[in-house]
This record gives C-alpha cells, sequence and structure tokens, in this order.
C-alpha cells in the first residue's frame, strides 16, 4: 500500500508541473484534431453534394419528364456536377420515391441516401450529418481535456477511466451494449460534474463580496447531503433512461420518449435541488448564527442575496452543461440505430429527420365563427326552448356563457366533420415564409371514424388547391396519426392552399350519416421546418435554466423570513401552483359563483356558499395572474413534438421570470433582510 501512495503523490507532483501540462495540452489537441480533422473535412463534403443534390432534386416531376426523375425511375441513377449517385437498389423502390404527381417525396431525404454509402465506416454517423455538430462537439472536447490538464486531475481522470472502463468491459464481453453505455455514462458524467464544479470556483475566486458568497454556495452545494442526493440520483439515473426504451417500438417513438423523460427528470431534479439549497443556504446560516460574521464585516445585503443567487445558479448552470451535453449526444446516438426494412422503416427515418429531430412550426386551417350578434340569438333561442330555463327570471352570466361556448364548439365541430362519400375544403394561410425557404410541408392528420377500431384502416383521400391531378389516395387508421408530405410549389402566390378531404367510406343504405369521419380542432394543420434541432435544443436548456433561476431567488426570499421547513413548504407550494397555473386558468372558465342579483341574502346557506365560491375563485384569479407565465413555458413538449421554441418565447421568459418576478422576489427579501434583527447580543457568553 505505501508504494501505492508514493506512486500517486509522485504522479500527483508530475502533473502540476508546467512542462507536463504544455506537453499534455499539445498531444491533447493534436490526438483531438487527428480525429475531428478528417471528420470535418469528411462531413463538409458531405454535406456540399446533399445541397447540391436537395437543389437538384427539388422541383423533379416525372409526369412531366423532367430529366433528374425519369433518370431515377428509369435507372435508379441521377448525374449531378459529373458525379453518378444511386444504384439498383432505388430502382428497386421506385415507386415509393415519388407521390400521386410525379413529384420526388422527400429530395433531402433522397440526397441523404444517395451520400450514405460515401460515409467512412469508422466515423460514427451522426457526426457527419452537420458539420455544426462536429464543430461543437470538437470544441466541447477540447475544453473539457484542456481544462483536466491545466487544473491538475489529470491523474484523478486516468483512475476514473480505469475504474470505469473494468465493469464497461464486462458489459462488452456479454453484449450488453446498453448497459456498457450506461457504465460509461455514471463514470464519464460524474467526472465532468466535479471538473466543471472546480472550474466555476476557479471563476468565483476573484475578491468581490457577490464572487466570494457565490463561492461558499458552490462548495456548500458540493458537499452537503441535502443536494447531493439530487445531483447523484440526477447522474445516475439519466445514464440509465435508455435502457428502458422499449428495442421494438418505432425509432421516432423512442428518440421521443427519451428526449421526454430526460428531459423531465433533468428539470424535476434540479428544480428540487434548487428550491431545497435556496432554502437551506440562508434559513441555515440564519439558524446557525452565521450570518453574524457576515453581516459584522463590510457586506451588504443587497449583495447577500445577489451572490447567493449566484451561487445557485451556477450550479444549475453545471448541472444543465452537464445533462445537456449527455442528452444531446445521445439523441445523436439514437438517430442513427437501424430501422425496419423496406417502407415502414424508410418513413420511420424519414419522421426522425422531419418531424423529431427539427424545428416546425405549423399553422391550422381557417374555420368559420359565430359572432357575438350571431351567439347571442342562439343562445336566447336555446333558453327560449328550454322548459327550465325559459321559466326563470333571470340567467346566471355562467349559464349564458357556457350555452355560448357549447354552440361555439358545435360549429366548429360541424366543420371538421365529413359524411360519407363527401368531401370539404380547408384552406391553409400564412405559408409564403415556407414557399421561400423551400421546405417541404407536411400534412399531419388524425382522424376518428366508427368505434376508432384501431385494428381497421379506412380509405380517404386529398386534392390540393382544387386540382384533380393533386389527388392522393390513403389508408388512415383512427386515432393515430399519420402524415403527407407536399411539394411547396401547391402553394400559392398569397401564401395559402386549400386541401380537400374525401371521406371514401361508403354509407350504410337508410343510413347515410354512418360512419362520418372527424378530427379534433389540433389534429389537422400543414408543419414546416424553420430551424435545426441543435438550436431549438440549446434555447430548450435555456429556458429551463431561466425557470430555475426564478425558483433560486424565490427560496432564498422566502427563507429570509421563515425557517427552513416553513420556506420549503411556501416554494414548493408556489412552484407546484406555477406548474398547475395554465389548467387553472382553463378551469376558471367554468367556475363562477352566482350573481348578486340573483341572491337570496335571507338564506344564510345561499350566502356562505357565494362568499366561499366567490373566494376561491378571486385566489384562484390571483394565482393564475401571478403564476401563469411560469407554466404556460413548457420548451420539453415542443422538443419532443419536433416544434420551434422562438427566441421571442426565450426573451418573455427571461423578461417575465428572470427579471420581474425574480427581482420582485429580490426585493422583498431585502426589505426583510434590512428590517429583521438578525442578532441580538444578551452580554452572556
Amino acid at each position: 500500500m505505501g508504494v501505492f501512495v508514493r506512486v500517486y503523490r509522485r504522479l500527483d507532483q508530475l502533473q502540476g508541473k508546467l512542462w507536463f501540462r504544455t506537453v499534455a495540452s499539445v498531444l491533447a489537441i493534436l490526438v483531438i484534431g487527428g480525429f475531428y480533422g478528417p471528420l470535418l473535412v469528411v462531413s463538409y463534403d458531405l454535406d456540399a453534394q446533399r445541397n447540391a443534390l436537395g437543389r437538384a432534386l427539388v422541383g423533379q416531376n416525372l409526369n412531366q419528364a423532367d430529366e433528374h426523375a425519369v433518370s431515377l425511375a428509369e435507372t435508379g441513377t441521377i448525374t449531378v456536377n459529373g458525379r453518378m449517385y444511386g444504384g439498383p437498389e432505388f430502382l428497386e423502390q421506385a415507386d415509393l420515391l415519388f407521390d400521386g404527381q410525379g413529384e420526388i417525396l422527400s429530395p433531402a431525404g433522397l440526397a441523404r441516401q444517395f451520400v450514405s454509402e460515401q460515409e467512412p465506416a469508422w466515423a460514427p454517423r451522426f457526426l457527419l450529418e452537420q458539420p455544426g455538430t462536429t464543430w461543437m462537439l470538437a470544441i466541447v472536447t477540447t475544453l473539457w481535456v484542456l481544462l483536466i490538464v491545466w487544473m491538475q486531475i489529470t491523474l484523478p481522470f486516468v483512475l476514473t477511466v480505469l475504474g470505469t472502463a473494468a465493469p464497461v468491459a464486462v458489459c462488452w464481453a456479454l453484449g450488453a451494449e446498453p448497459a456498457m453505455l450506461a457504465i460509461a455514462g455514471m463514470g464519464l458524467l460524474t467526472f465532468t460534474f466535479v471538473l466543471l464544479t472546480r472550474a466555476v470556483l476557479i471563476l468565483f475566486a476573484y475578491p468581490h463580496q457577490v464572487l466570494a458568497i457565490a463561492h461558499t454556495v458552490m462548495k456548500e452545494a458540493s458537499r452537503t447531503r441535502l443536494s447531493l442526493v439530487f445531483v447523484i440520483g440526477l447522474l445516475i439515473l439519466l445514464p440509465l433512461l435508455p435502457i428502458w426504451l422499449d428495442p421494438e417500438a418505432p425509432l421516432r417513438f423512442r428518440i421521443q420518449t427519451f428526449i421526454s423523460r430526460s428531459l423531465s427528470l433533468t428539470y424535476a431534479l434540479a428544480a428540487c435541488m434548487t428550491l431545497f439549497l435556496s432554502c437551506a443556504t440562508v434559513a441555515f446560516e440564519i439558524r446557525d448564527r452565521q450570518i453574524w460574521q457576515l453581516m459584522t464585516k463590510p457586506v451588504t445585503r443587497l449583495n447577500y442575496l445577489l451572490g447567493k443567487w449566484l451561487g445557485v445558479l451556477s450550479v444549475n448552470v453545471v448541472i444543465l452543461l452537464v445533462a445537456g451535453v449527455s442528452i444531446f449526444t445521445y439523441v445523436k446516438y439514437l438517430s442513427q440505430l437501424p430501422v425496419a426494412s423496406g417502407l415502414e422503416g424508410a418513413l420511420d427515418r424519414l419522421a426522425v429527420r422531419d418531424e423529431v429531430l427539427t424545428a416546425r412550426v405549423g399553422t391550422m386551417p381557417q374555420f368559420e365563427l359565430l359572432s357575438p350578434q350571431q351567439l347571442s340569438a342562439r343562445v336566447e333561442q336555446l333558453i327560449d326552448r328550454d322548459p327550465e330555463l325559459a321559466g326563470q327570471e333571470e340567467i346566471s352570466l355562467s349559464v349564458k356563457r357556457k350555452l355560448a361556448a357549447d354552440l361555439q364548439e358545435n360549429h366548429l365541430a360541424a366543420q371538421r366533420s365529413i359524411l360519407p362519400m363527401m368531401q370539404r375544403s380547408y384552406t391553409f394561410e400564412g405559408l409564403r415564409r415556407a414557399r421561400n425557404l423551400q421546405s417541404t410541408l407536411t400534412l399531419r392528420y388524425r382522424f376518428h371514424i366508427l368505434r376508432d377500431d384501431e385494428h381497421q384502416t379506412f380509405p380517404v383521400a386529398f386534392t390540393f388547391n382544387d386540382r384533380p391531378d393533386t389527388l392522393v389516395r390513403r389508408q388512415y387508421v383512427p386515432t393515430v396519426t399519420h402524415i403527407l408530405p407536399i411539394g411547396t410549389d401547391l402553394i400559392r402566390d398569397d401564401g395559402t392552399m386549400s386541401v380537400t378531404v374525401y371521406n371514401l367510406n361508403p354509407p350504410q343504405p337508410g343510413r347515410p350519416a354512418y360512419g362520418f369521419l372527424n378530427f379534433e380542432a389540433d389534429d389537422f394543420e400543414l408543419l414546416y421546418k424553420v430551424g435545426s434541432f441543435e438550436a431549438n435544443f440549446f434555447r430548450a436548456v435555456l429556458m429551463t435554466w431561466v425557470k430555475l433561476a426564478f425558483l433560486a431567488m424565490l427560496g432564498i426570499a422566502c427563507s429570509t423570513l421563515l425557517s427552513f421547513p416553513v420556506a420549503c413548504m411556501l416554494s414548493f407550494t408556489i412552484f407546484l401552483g406555477g406548474t398547475l397555473g395554465p389548467f387553472l386558468a382553463l378551469s376558471l372558465h367554468e367556475y363562477y359563483p352566482p350573481l348578486v342579483s340573483q341572491m337570496d341574502w335571507s338564506n344564510i346557506g345561499m350566502v356562505i356558499r357565494w362568499a366561499a365560491q366567490s373566494l376561491i375563485r378571486a385566489i384562484a384569479q390571483g394565482l393564475v395572474f401571478l403564476l401563469h407565465s411560469f407554466g404556460e413555458y413548457r420548451p420539453t413538449q415542443s422538443l419532443v413534438e419536433g416544434r420551434l421554441i422562438p427566441w421571442t418565447s426565450v426573451a418573455g421568459v427571461t423578461l417575465s421570470l428572470g427579471l420581474m418576478w425574480s427581482s420582485i422576489a429580490l426585493v422583498f427579501g431585502y426589505l426583510v433582510m434590512r428590517n429583521r434583527q438578525l442578532a441580538i447580543y444578551s452580554g452572556h457568553g
């Protein structure tokens, strides 16, 4: 044992020498450059070929005898820039490459298939998809290794690698790839968390009141069990999530499930850690009288609170960096896993690229709404026809609003229903941007019919802009979401498109309405790509950090006035209330106390009930006003659905939560600290 201790001490001294760190840095940069350099060269070359192929294939129509479309259908190959792409395998599936109008279904997807045969076998495929992703991972890897070397923790890193390599080798020998990745991920994430924590502590070493207090909070978070429970739980559970994915499920569903579970787990554990740590770091110092030593020094109360806030924010930055890079890397790894053979696998791969790992915006069809005058007239007609309502002297406002809402919903539902062997047209607006971007449109639909038997298929057809030559027939499964790629050439000059849906289900004799097709309001839309998954993922993580920033200041403000248990209880109550805010706002539309004019004030029971309902509604309205914005921003759901998280949403959550409400909590905590008598000296002890 003594020999190992001496060897460790000598190696520890060696890693601190300047010449060792310089040589190790140069070697690390050379190794990283030797790996990522060829990757970047190949990635840029393949990306240029994909772009050239995509431009050549866009607008190619077989029915119009366009050059590349005819060549693809007859030989399975095309020639672009003097280079031939394709082969016999594309000739065999030529019928699957074109839609009913002869347009190529997915020019971008076909371009990727053409260049896939040039991808080197030694390179991870996801690093060849986009040069930007390869650059990002190269920079992250370089910074990570240089931090290890210059922070003098090369030896702990080597020991961590050796300690993790043993169980990883066992899993590899047993063929348990998911377990191998999970164990390697645990070791990598744990070491990275320690590395980034030390890096932040070095940044906070500058002599300043706020930084000194933040430095103390960082050290407190890295050694107290209260916060380490959540941090260790995240570092262990996050790598285990891929093991719980169903390997038989389509790849797009596995990726969506992983994104949802991993980001939700990260946010939940980080939020709990944030509230506990922010409440504890102030409440315990007041309880244990440690704050006496701080307040007797030239530390202002404002700097004290800002330092605590900065410390908790820094812990969250470390957690989100570690979790974010881990989630992003594994999502990219998942996207390259094999899919089912045939058309089903091709559609699954297409959905991963165009529906999940993307950033899309959608537009709904325009429906006719009843005007306020029409609604008022129809409500009065319903009241006159209802014997119970017609006999009342005055109808409450809540009843009238409920009747109006039902009438409007029934009017809209009628427009979303199509009788057997009938059709209905829907107009989409605001598609000029999609036309300018030349982005593939996707019609997403989910229909209901009869008993919604998912073991049956039903026929449906679509035409666009009332053109019979655009007829597309499809079979759909009720309650299952389907997609239909559409070319941007169908968008009119004014940015609109008309889609006609034909219900081809035959009617039954004597029952003309039996078997009508219908859909929900959000189950029929056109989507198109406007951004990348990488940028969308970054915005999602950024919004999560801003929400955690508000929770940190909330816990600090509560703990300036309350003891630790009470501060935690209040903070978690506000956190849960904010999370449920949108649902509470929805329920308020249906919850109204009786009107004052309808009250029988001599009836004590009715008065008590009215007072209780009015108080409940007032409290609920106040909570919705205060906390609605917290639950309104849910980036994980948008990321799972492949929908764009715009910078306007990031700015909105930053202004409302990161600045306004965090500032209000800061002012509250400052006023409490300024007016609170933190220490009383009795003259004894």
